[in-house]
Formats: structure tokens, sequence, C-alpha cells
């Protein structure tokens, strides 16, 4: 055989360096620039080459976002130190306390009790199913990773369409048996009666074997599972990667201004959004995919109900871990509740934050027992307990990666601030105000919603936030108004398998094809852009009075010093005599 030559085979074979190499010289000419905007440029083309190696993933995400340690003290732009910082804020550890609860959670397997006691309670119509799929998958994914939830769900999506599939065919061999009776009986013959204990489908075929009417159930049942994933990260300000990212520019580029966003505020505004977003993907679904499906039956409720009984009496490890989820809760909700005096009041002002809450719950959890003391083992002897949650668990299943990812996303929008370059974004883009803001609120919503099912969410987030908050400043509006909207629309990733780890473990199932997720997501994306304008237009601005451009986005010059005005310019007053 042949060997192939050329330049196109050699660069497949090594697209990732050639992607690393490319990128960096396509967009060395930045450096060369050496006038009064070199801070600028340089600080371009470090986010040129960030964007491009996160885009095609040249190096792994976290790697990625790790240059800023090394450029930016290189380029002049910060120092080691102060770039060094950020990689851990406040923000990154609200992320991480919610993610180790979520974790506390997945150990005791808290998560599956709640999500088989909904599904036994909805019933067994398809309908009611992808209903009660939908809603225990939005409502963890608030709390719980979009992945592990997704990962939690598919499982028991499989084992219900098992058994719809098994009792829509059970009773299609009974009213056959039935109509081959009737004609037997009408001849003179005994009546037989076929025994439903040996209709059974087989599981592991069961995709490849399916009627077109079965699968088109399969499909719209496992497609609600990541969607509703998707979806119900963004009601929460701890449910997603994305969100964390605004909460950190937002500290970032707007240090110590009272924006008024926490995790209640947050609640207030998104959580309407989200359930608007889950019962238009319900009709979606249920119009593309349920019309016709196969009946539900007391069969499929009564597996559902076996599978709840078989679980074990709610356990110590298990109240306890949901009495530290509500106590969580309840801190983040009255820490400042609006309405009323929260207990943030009773420390100096700006001391305690959402993360404060997140930690002292995450100590709590290491602190409290997995069993109920005293502790005895087989011989009587009394036995310490492991906490709810250990460190090996957090070491194995923690996303260390994705905080690094934030990190990066947090170096590089302050790299951005100081050098300057958001100061020129913002100029440049201040030639958009002959369009009316809600025409250019769209236009980002729909740049944000593109490019996130092409790459994560948390790489859009990092580099179009800060873009869109300086171009809200030039236009001399509330940043809130574009940095809100983006963000949400950074959830919306539903058109590819590779747009976001739930898309890919639904796809992953084998009932799906590329086709199935376009043309669903592509419909649910339209409408979901809809809704999250409509919350912008006729929502938001009761909740962040975003009206009025507030002063601490205008980052007003400070005062004249009238003494060091003199100093400088060598002045000095006659005394008084």
């Amino acid at each position: 055989m042949a060997r192939k030559r050329g330049l196109g085979p050699l660069l497949i074979a090594y697209q990732q360096s050639a992607v690393i190499w490319g990128a960096f010289l396509i967009f060395s000419p930045l450096l060369l620039i050496n006038d009064d905007s070199v801070l600028q440029a340089r600080c371009l083309f470090v986010v040129a080459l960030m964007g491009c190696y996160w885009v095609f993933e040249a190096l792994p995400l976290a790697i990625t976002a790790f240059i800023p340690l090394i450029l930016f003290p290189m380029f002049g732009i910060m120092r080691s130190d102060e770039v060094a910082r950020l990689y851990l804020p406040d923000t990154c550890f609200l992320f991480m306390g919610g993610l180790m609860v979520a974790l506390a959670v997945e150990k005791c397997d808290l998560h599956g009790r709640i999500a088989l006691f909904v599904l036994k309670t909805v019933g067994s119509e398809p309908a009611r199913v992808m209903a009660g799929f939908m809603g225990v998958t939005g409502f963890l994914s608030m709390w719980i990773s979009n992945t592990a939830t997704t990962a939690l769900m598919v499982p028991i999506v499989q084992s219900v369409i098992a058994e719809l599939v098994s009792n829509h065919r059970m009773e299609d061999l009974i009213a056959l048996n039935e109509a081959h009776s009737q004609r037997k009986m009408s001849a003179g013959m005994r009546r037989l009666s076929l025994p439903h204990e040996h209709l059974e489908v087989n599981n592991e075929d069961l995709s490849t074997s399916m009627s077109p009417r079965e699968q088109r159930m399969a499909k719209g049942l496992m497609l609600s599972v990541c969607f509703a994933a998707n979806i119900g990260g963004s009601a929460t300000i701890t449910g997603t990667a994305s969100n964390l990212v605004f909460v950190g520019q937002l500290d970032e580029l707007f240090p110590g201004a009272d924006t008024g966003v926490n995790f209640l505020s947050w609640l207030v505004f998104a959580f309407p959004m989200a359930a608007l977003c889950l019962l238009y993907c319900w009709f979606v679904l249920y119009i593309l995919f349920l019309r016709g499906s196969p009946k539900g039956s007391i069969i499929v409720t009564r597996k559902l109900q076996q599978k709840y009984n078989e679980l074990d009496a709610i356990s110590f490890a298990e109240a306890s871990v949901m009495g530290c989820f509500i106590l969580l809760l309840l801190l983040w909700i009255l820490r400042e509740p609006q309405v009323v005096p929260g207990f943030g009041e009773l420390f100096k002002p700006d001391t305690v934050s959402d993360a404060t809450s997140a930690m002292l719950v995450v100590v709590l959890l290491f602190i409290l027992p997995e069993r109920a003391p005293p502790m005895r083992d087989n011989k009587g002897r009394y036995q310490a307990s492991s906490g709810l949650l250990d460190w090996a668990t957090v070491q194995d299943r923690f996303p260390w990666s994705v905080l690094f990812l934030l990190g990066g996303g947090f170096a590089l929008a302050a790299g951005v601030k100081e050098s300057g370059l958001s100061h020129d974004i913002g100029a440049l883009m201040k030639n958009l105000d002959v369009f009316n803001h809600n025409i250019i609120m769209l236009i980002c919503i729909i740049i944000a919603v593109t490019l996130t099912n092409i790459c994560s969410n948390t790489v859009i987030a990092s580099i179009f936030i800060p873009i869109v908050a300086e171009l809200a400043k030039s236009l001399e509006l509330n940043p809130l108004n574009f940095m809100l909207p983006v963000t949400l629309s950074a959830s919306f990733a539903f058109l590819l398998p590779v747009a976001t780890p739930p898309n890919a473990i639904a796809f992953s199932s084998g009932y799906l094809k590329v086709s199935d997720m376009f043309v669903s997501g592509l419909i649910l994306t339209f409408g979901c852009v809809f809704i999250a304008m409509a919350n912008m237009l006729f929502w938001a601005g009761f909740v962040y009075n975003l009206h009025l451009f507030p002063q601490w986005a205008a980052n007003p010059e400070p005062p004249l010093d009238v003494n060091d005005w003199l100093q400088e310019n060598n002045i000095t007053l006659p005394l008084k005599p």
C-alpha cells in the first residue's frame, strides 16, 4: 500500500501540535507592536491564544488556564503574585463548597432515593414519566453537578424504557392471544391462555429491536434528562460553572461594588426562567417524540415501587446529609434576604460571603459521623466512624480541572482590565450605540448560544462576559443588562453531543442519533432564547434595577488632591502672614 504523502495527513496526525504552534505564529505579530498600546496588544495575544487553545482543546483546558500565570508577568501586565491570587478567589471556594456537599449527597446515595420516590409517584404514562424525569433532573442539577445528575438518571431512564417496551409488547401478545382464542372458541375448541410471565424483552438488544414508536419514546425520554440537566443548572448561582464565572468576573471587574447579586437574588431572577424553559422543553419533546407512544401501565409503576421498596430505610448518613444540605440553603438564603435584615449584618460589612457558609457546612460534613453513635464492632467494642465525607472521596471525585479553569478565566479578565484592553474593546463597540440595547442584548445571546455548542460553557463565559461588561459601560448601561443573558445563554447547549457532558452521556446510551439531538435542540434553543429575552425585559429589571446606570459601573476618576497637584508641579503657596 502506498504511503500517504503531503501536508494534510501530517497536520491531521499532529493536529494538536499544529494548533499549538500555528496559533502562536498567527497571533505573534501582536507582540511586535511597540507603541502606547503595547500592553493592550500583548494582552490581546494572550486572549487570542487561550481562546484558540480552549476552542480546539489543543491542551487540556486546565493547563491552558495557567497561561496567564506565565505570560502576564513576562509581558509586564501584572505581577506574578497578583495573578496567582486570582486562581483561588472567594468564588472558587463557593464552587468547592457546593460540589463537596454534592459529593456527600452522592456518597450516601440520597439523590437516588429522591429520584425513585418522584418517579414512582408520577405514574407510568410516558408523558408523565418524562415530566417526572425532567423535574427530578432539573431539581438535582440545581445543587449537584449536571454531569453527576445525568449519570445518575440515565440508568433509571433505560430501566423505565425497558419496562414500558416490555409492557407494550406484552399487551400486544395478550391481545393477539385473545383474538386467536376467540377464533378457536367460535370453532368449538378450548380457549388457551398465554402465561404472562413468559412475555419478556431482551433488554440488551432493546435499542435495535424496538419499533419506530418505541424508538421515538426512548429518544424523547433520554433527551429529556440531558436537556433538563443543562437547564436546571442555570437556576442557582452554584448550579453550573458558567454562573460562578459570572460571579467571579463581577467581583473582579467591579471590586467592592454592591451589585445586589447573591444566592437568593439569583434564585428569584433565574428560577422562573428555568421553570418555563423546562416546561417548554417538555412540550417540544412530547410533540416530537411521545405522540402515539406506547401507553403506560400499572406494571411500570409497580416496578418503580419495587425498586424503591428494595432500598433500605433512610440511614443516619442520609438524614445527616439532608440536614446539612438544608442548613446550607438556609445560610445562603438568609445571609442577605433583602426583605428583612440577614445574619450577615451581625458581622463587619463585606466580610461574610456565600463561600463562608459553604465551607462551614463542608467542615461539618467531615466532622459528623457516617453512622449513629455509639458504634460497636462485632465483638461489642466501641468503634469510630468515618465522617459523612472523607478526603479520599474528594480527591477521587472532585473536578479539580474545573477549579483551575475558573481561576484561569478570572486571571484572564483581570489582565484584560489591567492592560486597558477592556477599555479599548468598549470604545470600539461603542459604535453599536446606533442599535437599541435590546437588539444588542439579543445579538450577545445568539453569539453566546452559538459558541457554547462548540466549546465549554465555562470558556465562553470566561472570554465573553468581560467583553459585554465593557460594552455595557461604554453605552452607559448597567453591565448586568448584558452579563446576565450571556451567562444564562451559556447553559443553552442543546445541539451536539460534544456540547456538554450531559449531552454526551445521554448520546452514549445508544438510543440517539446526532440528528435527533440537533433538530430537537435547535427548536429548544429558539424557545429558550425567547424566554431568556422575556426574562430580561420583564423580570430582571425588578430584581436588579437594571434601568439605571449604577455608580459602581461608572468607575469615576478619584477626586484630585490639591496638595499632590501642587507638589507635582513644584508650586509653593506663600504662607499666610
